[in-house]
């Protein structure tokens, strides 16, 4: 089998470069928006792409929704192969913060990142013991205070390096290949790409991947099916509350939530139910300390702000906020409290309402785990993650995942009636389903990934996507689309980092693949 022209180091090199290059585009998407894409940040990316991919020799179609597609010819005996789509989403998530201050650390022996501006954040093997694949090479991380941004920019990586190497070697062989980049997945809009994948769809696109994975060489031919519960809790405000008036700062740990487990996902919401239970714990009179607010943040949903009313000045409280918090500060928590005399003095019972059913849905015992934070593999969770303002009143919002679709639904009943048995209505809207069993019958996509893999000298893994991967709409115009991983720690997270060995070793398992597709 043919293989690239330049050396493991040189491929490495010309990734990061490609990765410093879009990293420093604002790429988010942004579910509130009412446009096609939602950002003109996507539509720079765009159009950055679409002269890349040009210099690589590719016909490239970039349309108004910011969906770029780049065309190469077949090669030898894949010329007349039916097309092969490699597909990324250039929209990064609400809260990833474009950067051009790349890092290395040459050498990684295990010991903490050395975060430029976060030195409180501890990420070493000792703490996270799943970055062992990482051990002896040199990491690429981000300042350390919000994500830069590798999902899916590390797959759009991959994708660009493939280019560079296959107009380097033109002896490799490969089907018509369909090098895409499609916006919007991040906030789940899907106008974009139902267009596309009609498109792809009458083009005869065989097949394809998604180049999205966390995991290094993973394979994923089966996803969560996933709902969003909501539960209702009355706005009106209480009495007026006499004491020092205080805001709370509560910064959770970030995390996205197929990685929850691993990285100790905490949300605001949790620490808030967490700190009310500590209070009762240590005895404070429920008189003394009135919650008047609570808001989650709209951008970085595990942050929150608190307001209270305290007759002691705030001591119990701070107490009981170390004793939840602390322990969390390595990996990412924080708070801060300090006197506010614009807080509001009024008492809003919803709000602490909605922490006590958090605790009490918690502590049912359903037969099944509720929280991300301790689930992983095959099992699904139910979890309350942020309390924001509607026009309805407080809403907090449960995000509810499960394998199966009977999973699912026992799930949202369980909320429900959680929500009924305490006074509170509940609804839930259904998101996206298990790719799976549609997947089923195309085997030859995760042995093809398999053998490529071996031909390149590594082991790939076939596990299940916690998350979604917004290819609903290809499945559902008869294009079988499977999942690859791009090989990466920490997820949305300000932790988030890869190494310029797996960027390298990616480049080349992808140039591998598309020669299996070629042999067919």
């Amino acid at each position: 089998m043919p293989v690239p022209q330049l050396s493991e180091d040189k491929i490495a090199t010309l990734s990061l470069s490609h990765l410093r290059r879009i990293v420093a585009v604002d790429s988010q998407s942004d579910e509130r928006s009412p446009t096609i894409p939602t950002t003109s940040g996507q539509k720079k990316l765009a159009a950055l792409l679409e002269g890349f991919f040009s210099e690589q020799g590719a016909a490239v179609e970039r349309d108004d929704f910011a969906n770029v597609i780049a065309r190469l010819p077949g090669r030898g005996a894949g010329a007349d192969k039916p097309p092969m789509a490699l597909m990324v989403h250039i929209d990064t998530a609400l809260g990833t913060a474009a950067t051009d201050d790349l890092r290395l650390v040459p050498g990684w022996t295990g010991g903490a990142i050395p975060y430029a501006e976060n030195a409180g954040l501890v990420v070493s093997v000792e703490t996270y013991p799943q970055v062992e694949p990482f051990l002896g090479q040199t990491l690429v991380h981000g300042p350390g205070v919000a994500p830069f941004g590798l999902d899916d920019k590390l797959g759009l990586t991959h994708l660009m390096t493939l280019a560079c190497l296959l107009r380097q070697a033109p002896e490799i062989e490969h089907p018509p290949l369909l090098l895409i980049g499609r916006p919007d997945e991040e906030c789940g809009r899907m106008e974009a790409v139902e267009g596309l994948a009609a498109r792809l769809a009458e083009q005869g696109v065989a097949h394809g991947y998604t180049v999205d994975g966390i995991l290094p060489f993973e394979i994923n031919v089966e996803n969560f099916n996933a709902a969003m519960g909501a539960v209702r809790f009355d706005v009106t405000p209480g009495p007026e509350a006499s004491g020092a008036r205080l805001r709370l700062h509560l910064g959770g740990v970030n995390t996205h939530g197929a990685t929850a487990k691993a990285e100790g996902s905490r949300s605001a919401v949790r620490f808030a139910a967490e700190i009310l239970q500590q209070l009762r714990a240590d005895g404070v009179d429920p008189a003394a300390l009135t919650l008047t607010g609570f808001d989650s943040d709209p951008v970085r949903e595990c942050d929150a702000v608190l307001t209270w009313v305290a007759a002691d000045g705030g001591a119990a409280l701070r107490a009981a906020v170390a004793k939840v918090v602390d322990p969390h500060r390595p990996r990412g928590a924080s708070w801060h409290l300090a006197a506010d005399p614009s807080a509001p003095a009024r008492a809003l019972p919803g709000a602490e309402a909605a922490l006590r059913f958090v605790s009490a849905f918690l502590a049912s015992d359903p037969g099944f785990t509720l929280l991300a934070e301790e689930s992983e593999g095959y099992d699904g969770y139910s979890s309350p993650i942020r309390i924001l303002r509607d026009d309805q009143g407080l809403r907090l919002d449960v995000r509810i995942r499960d394998f199966s679709p009977e999973g699912l639904q026992r799930r949202i009943d369980h909320l429900t009636a959680q929500a009924k048995a305490h006074g509170h209505a509940a609804e839930a809207a259904h998101q996206y389903v298990n790719m799976g069993p549609r997947l089923a019958p195309h085997g030859h996509l995760v042995a093809w990934a398999m053998e490529a893999g071996a031909s390149v000298g590594v082991d790939p893994q076939r596990g299940p996507i916690r998350g979604g991967t917004g290819v609903d709409p290809f499945l559902d115009h008869g294009v079988p689309i499977a999942n690859v991983g791009t090989g990466y720690f920490a997820p949305e997270s300000e932790k988030e980092f890869t190494s310029l060995e797996m960027m390298a070793r990616h480049a080349l398992w992808l140039v591998a693949l598309v020669q299996r597709a070629a042999a067919g």
